[in-house]
């Protein structure tokens, strides 16, 4: 009994450690008021902008990439764009508008995700929006 009880913990504990090191918070500033968010492969950010807006932009930043987009769902407060990156791997990206002045762009890059091409897009979607 007592090696069933060890298997047990053991097992218990690594569900724990999983389950705690599946998300992670980024910081998109310099002043670290704006935080971003690694949460099992999909990483999530907010802009002081409507969906539409965020929207268009995604789109251009999709083109800057060379990303192929594949298939696309508009709707007026929730888009939602899957693409192909020159590997294959596919790209799904969501522009959900939170309230009338905020909206979230997650981005999942792969299957498992991938924070550096992640923030590389939503950099760009970030520095789009910034210059206007």
């Amino acid at each position: 009994m007592t090696t069933f009880k060890h298997f047990l913990i053991t097992v218990l504990a690594a569900a724990g450690l999983a389950l705690a090191s599946g998300c992670q918070h980024i910081p998109l500033d310099t002043a670290g008021k704006n935080i971003g968010a690694f949460n099992y492969g999909e990483f999530s950010g907010l802009f002081n902008t409507t969906a539409p807006v965020v929207a268009k932009t995604t789109h251009n930043a999709i083109k800057q990439l060379g990303l192929v987009e594949v298939a696309v769902t508009n709707q007026k407060f929730d888009n939602t764009i899957v693409c192909h990156d020159e590997n294959d791997l596919e790209v799904k990206i969501r522009v959900e508008e939170v309230n009338s002045r905020q909206t979230k762009l997650r981005i999942r890059w792969g299957k498992g995700g991938d924070l550096e091409r992640s923030r590389q897009l939503y950099g760009l979607v970030d520095q789009a929006i910034g210059g206007k």
